[in-house]
């Protein structure tokens, strides 16, 4: 812990002290000089001893990098487990859910004692773990079982709980001595002011309960530490007596083949059978951005070609690394460089391993395992059996020297995916460093096991005009005239980003001598225009006819047919034979084919495939395209039968209706149409579905060039859709098509866009919908980047025009206090709108206080929220305050996050005090404030008859300002919501609140999540409700309070007849407090949400809850993710849920469900009438099964006519992660078959 958090630490606990001075004592407990002398030595073994020991073990253990740690030791800590020495509470704060989330801070005393002890790599001092060292001994060791020797010392005088002065200066110094060599010299101040504090009573029988609490677990643990201890030294001993092996020699002719076999093969691109480039000449570095894994938002760029191991908060040492990217982003020129720059011995980045080795396999040429992969594509064809075996030898013994570079993994045999699975889990070669590259639908299962997750973006606009110069470096004109036609051109901009298209479009430009593509399909088109027309000129034909893909109309024909066929049984390479007899070598096909390259030796016959996968897909297009006009394919039937791979065909089918686009108008609109009718199956879904995703990439796509079916198509788009609300998520969505279909929509009416799209051109979009839309009640929307003063304005306009919108949120960087003033002449004007968000705008005073003239005069708004703006401080509140005194309209209210200080939160009270004001509703979270803030909130809530709701979390209030809010409980009479989350609120507050509530008829909710209640806390506060009559809604999520804390709360909703909600999610409840609650269940007769999500919960728990499930007939929304009930316990649900008919929700993601589990929701699907959704996303960790491990759209869904699985979400999700099972009869609805 830092100087100056030791020291906020320490005026907390001393503020609180002075606070609680005038608190009366319990009844059952009298205080003198001697027991306040023993509580202040327990708080100084408890509070600052687990902090002194905390800090010690992150020095040992950074906290970036302690889910590695406890991974590594994992063994260790399991036999500890096994043997009892730690339980599944501690359990399940060494390895939470999201492994990544574990916290030192949720480590209490005893857990960070048996890890010192156990994993840190400290020696056991001589006179071992439990007797007191020599005071000569002041090593870390020593000073840690001082710690604990002087707690047991302490707890020796329990029994009176009281301590003289004499011997408590003595315990005193030597506690401090330890604890200051441990902890260093910032605590020796800090331990002398708490010797002279205060003690409360209520403090003084707090600590009492946490040493005892201490003792009474450490007691436990005592004798089989000793016991492991000597286990592993046995084990110790026995492993260093065994002979080790002798490094395998270096192969170094065989390692510098492989670097001249690179050299040789990657050095040379091939963007066309025809076509070869040096990769050196021509090669431009690409976009590659690192994104955050849990919410897959850029975190940063990487700046070199050899960046991609470079450490950051995810991961300190990356080993595995995944790159993604769409088609012909460069994903295997890339590869190519890597593997090329090795060969060469280029510097490297400094973050890069120090590799020996580089192997650069292609998934698609693998038909075994990684061994055999790497004898088949890089060994030579005449190498030795012994050579091979030493060779695979060193790679074994000299892992963390070896780079695996896997290419294509979206292009692998499926039956192969077992491999790579060993590999990223760690399984095979589980120290070499690896980097894989895939298509995002490709790498689903394996995302989650790798270190670092990059994004390759294609070219940034400089470097895809470098590439362009690079190309006519000897046509210099040429390439300025390109460059020339793609600035004024801005779809062409966005299309030259892919470095395929890039290359695709300097040979269209350099063969045609200008003539521009407007569209993806269109380059396709003219590329094929181009590869026939060439090669009618090598084989001296004529090629004066403008189409030559008529001329050769069956030969295409044939070629996308066998794409076709390939594509739906996932391969790539095209054997000889399916070729007719009457197909020569002299046929155009093979000017789109390679011969396969020899980089496998195992493939003795000849074979061929696409240059790249995108030129497959877009025949395949071709094919179907043709088919559907002739009437021999179904397009409804295409989208049926081909749905559960419909993700990874989005190429072809986008090529198929872009296609249809340039040779019939009503084609291209019928399948839209078709299209547009599957969106609609999903109009009650909130999240944008695939559909609706396709169905506008389509509209941009066959009908760029095409003014008129443009139109056509987004006035069908926009007509036809029956969406009600939607919430757009993805950046890469087409808004501005979008926002022009919504101009004649009849039926949205929220519109939620959560992602920024930049600039004055999607405000126009956005303003020109708004001006003529008649639906839309809600828009909610970010921008960043630049919006300039006409931008807000014309928005403003539209809104003044609007008659219809109500609520209205916007967000990002692109506002300002500018943009606000500007929009504040609406405001004014405004007599529809009834809500106003402003969140994290980067406004200030200026701001707000112009809002502030808005309230004097506007009499509609009634909500205005402006938090996240630290820039609005003091003076723009006080101008607030006195718009309210005049405002009688505004009923909600919130400046959280906001820079406001007390100064702001008086003038606010003054307000309320009044009791004139509107308001009824406040939020204040996260302000910066003093006690004096907290208590003026309090006297509020004494006096104040109008707030109905008050929110107030992250203020620090703690054990000082919860005994002033709970006593203005006990008088109010009209507060129905108090959220004080994230206030340091411990156990000794649960009586307080416990005491209010049984005073107060009025409080529907209370909030108390994040807190440190523990189990003591929560026994306190459980006393309450059990007598209060108004209560329906309670959350302790994340206060630590166990099993017995879940016993506590259990009992109290066993008899309490009130509550509906229930919410104790990350609180380390295991089986034991699952139990209680759900013997609870069997009795209640009120609850209808349960939340026990991020506990430890295994399939003992879950079972439990299933019997309950069989009786309770209230309960209708249940929580389980992020716990560890596996198949076992999922089975024990569904058999539960064959009976239960009140539950219409189920949440169990993120729970080790196998196969066996996936197989009993399968099973249920026709047993339950009542049940709507069932959430398994990420149960993906065992074998691979029929049900288990699968992506979400590979489910079975045309079996499942009850409650269909929803192919919809799993299509926009699958960059999230794997969707089991997730059914809806209601909102996820699909046709019955």
């Amino acid at each position: 812990m830092s100087h100056n958090l030791f020291n906020i630490w320490l005026y907390s606990i001393a503020y609180f002290r002075k606070t609680m001075a005038t608190a009366a004592p319990p009844v059952s407990f009298s205080s003198t000089k001697e027991t306040a002398n023993y509580a202040r030595l327990c708080h100084l073994l408890v509070e600052v001893g687990s902090c002194v020991l905390r800090n010690t073990f992150d020095k040992i253990n950074p906290p970036s990098d302690l889910h590695k740690h406890l991974k590594t030791h994992r063994a260790t800590l399991q036999q500890l487990r096994m043997k009892k020495i730690l339980n599944p509470t501690q359990w399940g704060k060494l390895y939470p859910a999201i492994r990544t989330s574990v916290s030192s801070k949720n480590f209490d005393i005893t857990l960070l004692t048996v890890l010192l002890r156990n994993i840190c790599s400290l020696s056991r001092p001589a006179t071992g773990w439990n007797a007191l060292p020599p005071a000569a001994v002041t090593s870390t060791e020593a000073d840690i079982v001082r710690v604990k020797y002087f707690r047991n010392t302490v707890y020796g005088h329990a029994e009176n709980a009281s301590v003289d002065d004499a011997t408590f200066n003595v315990y005193w110094q030597d506690i401090k001595d330890a604890l200051v060599r441990l902890g260093g010299t910032a605590y020796g101040v800090a331990i002398d002011d708490l010797k002279n504090e205060c003690m409360d009573p209520l403090f003084e029988e707090h600590y009492r309960e946490l040493l005892k609490e201490w003792k009474r677990d450490d007691d436990n643990t005592k004798d089989k530490l000793n016991e492991i201890h000597w286990m592993l030294e046995e084990l110790m001993k026995a492993s260093a007596s065994k002979t080790q092996p002798k490094d395998a020699e270096e192969p170094a002719e065989l390692i510098q083949r492989i670097r001249q076999l690179y050299l040789t093969r990657e050095g040379q691109l091939s963007p066309f059978p025809w076509c070869d480039l040096e990769l050196n000449d021509i090669f431009t570095r690409p976009t590659i951005v690192r994104q955050d894994k849990t919410r897959r938002t850029a975190a940063e760029q990487v700046t070199s070609i050899t960046g991609v191991f470079k450490p950051h908060n995810g991961c300190s040492k990356p080993r595995i690394v995944l790159i993604e990217g769409e088609p012909g982003m460069g994903k295997t020129t890339y590869c190519q460089k890597v593997v090329y720059d090795w060969a060469n011995g280029q510097e490297t980045d400094a973050s890069f391993p120090k590799i020996k080795l580089v192997l650069l396999l292609k998934c698609l040429d693998m038909s075994g395992n990684i061994w055999e992969a790497i004898d088949d594509q890089l060994l030579p064809k005449d190498i030795e059996k012994e050579e091979r075996e030493n060779f695979f030898k060193y790679i074994r013994a000299n892992q963390s020297q070896v780079l695996l570079v896997l290419d294509g993994l979206d292009e692998a045999p499926s039956n192969l995916m077992k491999i790579f699975s060993d590999l990223v889990e760690s399984r095979e070669l589980s120290k070499s460093h690896i980097i894989l590259t895939s298509r995002q639908e490709g790498s689903v299962k394996i995302r989650k096991y790798c270190d670092t997750l990059l994004q390759i973006q294609g070219f940034a606009p400089e470097n895809s005009h470098n590439y362009i110069k690079h190309y006519f470096k000897d046509l210099e004109a040429q390439g300025q005239n390109l460059l020339k036609d793609i600035e004024q051109n801005i779809e062409l901009g966005e299309l030259i980003v892919n470095p395929l298209f890039t290359a695709m479009l300097c040979l269209f430009y350099e063969y045609l001598e200008g003539g521009l593509p407007l569209s993806k399909t269109q380059l396709y088109l003219e590329i094929t225009e181009c590869i026939l027309k060439r090669f009618c000129q090598k084989q001296g034909l004529s090629h004066d006819n403008d189409n030559q893909s008529e001329v050769y109309k069956e030969e295409l024909e044939q070629l996308g047919r066998i794409a076709w066929e390939a594509l739906k049984r996932d391969i790539m390479h095209i054997d000889k034979g399916v070729f007719t007899a009457t197909t020569t070598r002299k046929s155009p096909l093979f000017e789109f084919l390679s011969v396969q390259s020899n980089s496998s030796k195992r493939r003795s016959h000849t074979c061929y495939r696409f240059s790249h996968k995108s030129f497959q897909e877009f025949f395949a297009g071709l094919y179907l395209s043709d088919q559907i006009l002739k009437g021999e394919t179904d397009f409804e039937g295409l989208l049926a039968n081909e749905r559960q791979n419909l993700k990874s065909l989005e190429p072809v089918l986008l090529f198929t209706v872009g296609i249809l686009g340039h040779k019939s108008e009503d084609g291209a609109l019928s399948l839209l149409k078709i299209i547009i009718m599957k969106t609609n199956l999903f109009k009650n879904v909130v999240l944008s579905n695939f559909y609706l995703y396709f169905a506008l990439k389509c509209i941009g796509e066959c009908s760029m060039e095409n003014s008129g079916l443009r139109s056509q198509m987004i006035n069908l788009l926009g007509t036809n859709l029956e969406l009600q609300c939607l919430m757009i998520s993805d950046d890469s969505f087409p808004i501005k098509l979008f926002l022009e279909a919504l101009q004649v929509n009849s039926t949205l009416t929220l519109l939620h866009i959560l992602v920024p799209f930049f600039g004055d051109q999607f405000i126009v979009s956005l303003a020109n919908m708004l001006r003529v839309n008649k639906t839309l009640t809600a828009v909610v929307f970010i921008t960043n980047g630049f919006v300039s003063a006409p931008g807000v304005q014309n928005l403003a306009d539209s809104l003044m025009v609007n008659k219809t919108l109500c609520d209205l949120l916007f967000s990002g960087n692109a506002w300002g206090d500018n943009a606000v003033r500007i929009l504040a002449g609406y405001l004014k004007r405004s007599v529809n709108l009834s809500s106003f968000d402003l969140t994290a705008s980067d406004i200030g005073d200026p701001g707000a206080t112009a809002l502030a003239e808005v309230l004097r005069t506007n009499t509609t708004l009634n909500g205005m929220h402006l938090q996240r703006n630290p820039g609005i401080g003091n003076p723009s509140v006080m101008s607030l305050c006195e718009a309210l005194r005049v405002n009688t309209a505004l009923s909600s209210l919130n400046l959280s996050e906001t820079g406001i200080s007390d100064a702001g939160v008086l003038s606010l009270v003054e307000v309320l005090k009044t009791n004139t004001s509107s308001l009824t509703s406040l939020s204040l979270s996260d302000i910066k404030i003093s006690h004096r803030s907290v208590k003026s909130i309090a006297e509020v809530l004494r006096v104040n008859c109008t707030l109905k709701e008050l929110t107030f979390e992250g203020n620090k209030v703690g054990v000082g300002g919860a005994k002033l809010i709970a006593e203005s409980l006990k008088a109010n009479t009209t507060l129905k919501l108090l959220s004080l989350s994230r206030n340091n609120i411990k156990a000794p507050c649960g009586r307080l609140f416990s005491d209010a509530l049984k005073v107060n008829g009025t409080l529907e909710s209370l909030i108390l999540a994040e807190n440190a209640l523990g189990a003591r806390g929560a026994q306190l506060l459980s006393e309450g409700p059990r007598v209060n009559t108004s209560l329906t809604h309670l959350d302790l999520s994340g206060n630590s309070i166990g099993d017995d804390g879940a016993k506590s709360i259990a009992e109290t909703i066993r008899i309490y007849a009130s509550l509906t909600s229930l919410k104790l999610s990350q609180n380390s409840i295991g089986d034991p407090g699952a139990n209680k609650v759900s013997e609870a269940l069997k009795d209640n007769v009120s609850l209808e949400d349960l939340d026990l999500s991020f506990n430890a919960i295994g399939a003992a728990g879950a079972e439990s809850i299933a019997e309950a499930l069989k009786s309770n007939a209230t309960l209708t929304y249940l929580k389980l993710d992020y716990n560890v009930i596996g198949d076992n316990g999922a089975q024990s649900l569904c058999e539960a849920l064959k009976t239960n008919a009140t539950l219409t929700d189920l949440n169990v993601s993120y729970n080790n469900i196998h196969s066996a589990g996936a197989q009993a929701f399968d099973e249920l699907q026709g047993l339950n009438n009542t049940l709507k959704k069932v959430a398994m996303i990420m149960n993906n960790n065992g074998d691979f099964g029929d049900h288990g491990d699968q992506e979400f759209s590979e489910v079975p869904m045309i079996s499942l006519p009850s409650f269909p699985i929803s192919h919809d979400l799993s299509l926009r999700f699958t960059e999230q992660g794997s969707f089991d099972v997730l059914v809806s009869r209601e909102t996820l609805m699909l046709p019955q078959q």
